[in-house]
């Protein structure tokens, strides 16, 4: 900030020397030289950092340059030099609109910034914990093909200018843990887009899933998953969930803000204890019972999901499939 305090000491001088006739230069003409040189001052990050509100602020800064020294016959007045500031800050995000999106540089793609992390193993235990932290991304989880000889296949996708990922996997015995991360840096604001998780989990060993979701759009889709548990923690998300066909389950899910889908097969028995306030319910197919909901196909089902759920401020609803 030392370039900013001798701007400063600088102008304040000039204003002194206006106001004392030393110089010829008016209070009014200092005034504007003020304005100038903090528009300019703006405007010159632009080099660092190519945002529209810099490069709007450097277009301002010459136009008023322009206006004070009356160059190629501009007197404008005030109201004129409003509508230019306008204009200024229209032209620049214009400008940087073109060529970051593609216009002007079609061929200037951020592809150094993407990171594509893989990550797959054959089946080789007959346990597997799955373990998943993600904000800001797209999360799916789902069985293999029926066919596969593998025992999971990963996917992360992300841009490292935004966020930090891993996929790690480690064997101890009969069990194996596989754990995805995708963390959004500080900062950073809804890009969805920018970040995806794709799992792919073999139909027969024992699975459990823990995950801890912020603002994340997840699809888990366990109908052809040998889950036993899952435990999953969401605030500002949306989630979907499927539950197995092949085992009966536990999901456990405590969220704040979010929208909670249920899509059920028909072949599966569902019972919701739910613990909460202010919610949005749309229990289609279940009745209430005790201290929860339960499906009225409890006794013909094949499988049975138990679903607990601790939520506030959030829409749960059920769908059958």
């Amino acid at each position: 900030m030392k370039l900013g305090g001798l701007i400063a000491l600088f102008l304040g001088v000039l204003i002194i020397i206006s106001v004392m006739d030393i110089l010829p230069v008016t209070f009014w003409l200092a005034v504007g030289i003020v304005f100038a040189v903090m528009f300019l001052y703006d405007g010159l990050k632009v080099f660092i950092r190519f945002r529209g509100q810099h490069m709007g602020s450097l277009v301002f800064a010459i136009i008023l340059i322009i206006r004070l020294f009356n160059l190629w016959g501009v007197t404008w007045g005030f109201w004129q030099l409003f509508v230019a500031m306008i204009g200024s800050y229209m032209v620049g995000y214009g400008v940087v609109s073109l060529f970051r999106r593609g216009i002007l540089h079609s061929k200037r793609i951020p592809e150094a910034s993407r990171q594509e992390l893989t990550l797959s193993r054959s089946l080789e235990a007959e346990n597997y914990e799955v373990d998943i932290e993600a904000d800001l991304t797209k999360v799916l989880l789902m069985s293999t093909s029926e066919d596969s000889d593998k025992g999971f296949d990963a996917q992360l996708n992300y841009d490292k200018t935004c966020f930090t990922g891993s996929l790690n996997y480690d064997k101890n015995s009969d069990k194996a843990r596989v754990r995805a991360k995708c963390k959004a840096r500080a900062g950073v604001d809804s890009v969805l887009s920018k970040s995806r998780l794709n799992l792919e989990l073999n139909s027969k060993p024992v699975v459990t899933v823990e995950a801890r979701l912020d603002g994340a759009d997840t699809v888990m889709d366990f109908s052809n998953v040998n889950l036993d548990s899952a435990t999953i923690k969401t605030d500002l998300s949306r989630l979907s969930v499927i539950p197995s066909k092949i085992r009966d389950s536990r999901v456990d899910i405590r969220c704040d803000v979010a929208s909670v889908n249920f899509r059920v097969p028909k072949t599966v028995g569902l019972i919701i204890v739910h613990e909460g306030d202010l919610n949005w319910r749309d229990f289609e197919g279940l009745v209430e019972r005790d201290k929860g909901y339960a499906s009225d196909n409890l006794d013909e089902a094949i499988t049975t999901c138990q679903i607990f759920i601790k939520s506030d401020m959030s829409k749960i609803s059920v769908d059958w499939i």
